[in-house]
Parts: C-alpha cells; structure tokens; sequence
C-alpha cells in the first residue's frame, strides 16, 4: 500500500533544525488517524516527517487502532533519532533542552 500522504491528522510536533549561525527550520512530524486496512481486519496509521529527510508518508500496522497508534508513535522516535543523528543531532524540540525530542525511549533514556 502506497501512501500520498497522512490524510487526518491526530497529532503533530513541531521541531528545529538548527542552522550553524543561520535560522533555525521548521521540521513536522505529522500522525495520522488509524484506519482499517483494506482488505484485512489489522489496522494501520500513517506518520510522515516533514522539513527533512526524504518526506516519505509510511505507516505502521497493528491488530487494532490503538496498538497500530502505540507502534507508529514508537517508530516516530526511531526514525527521528536516526534522522537527528544523520544530521549531526541539530534537531530540537522546545520541551527539552537535552536532546529529547519527546518520543518514547528505550528503557533508561529520555526525561
């Protein structure tokens, strides 16, 4: 299944890539509603970042609306911590000054 993008958006967040001696720029993260996947009785719920990186509209399934919510969220932190890292760990997230973006961790990391 090809996605052109989030369709509803239930959440997003707003982060910066800081510029060395330049603005900083916006980058989105942007979740979509869970939806029925088609044809089957899983469910899936797109997430896309914007500003940086490739722009790709992925999704992530599950067997119901709230674990394919659960395992899209947690694929969002993946994701950003790889891209942050891609990118020299300029990204930020104004509620935290550490380096958090605000996506679940693993065990031992975050706030």
């Amino acid at each position: 299944m090809k996605l052109d993008d989030v369709g509803e958006i239930i959440a997003a967040r707003k982060l910066s890539l800081v510029a060395d001696g330049g603005p900083a720029s916006e980058v989105l993260t942007l979740l979509g509603k869970p939806m029925q996947t088609p044809g089957h009785s899983d469910y899936y719920c797109p997430h896309q970042i914007k500003g940086a990186g490739d722009e790709k509209v992925r999704y992530i399934c599950g067997i119901d609306t709230f674990q394919a919510l659960q395992l899209a969220i947690r694929t969002l932190g993946v994701e950003l911590e790889v891209l942050n890292k891609d990118l020299g760990g300029k990204l930020e997230w104004e509620g935290d000054e550490k380096g958090w973006l605000g996506f679940p961790d693993p065990p031992g990391k975050g706030p």
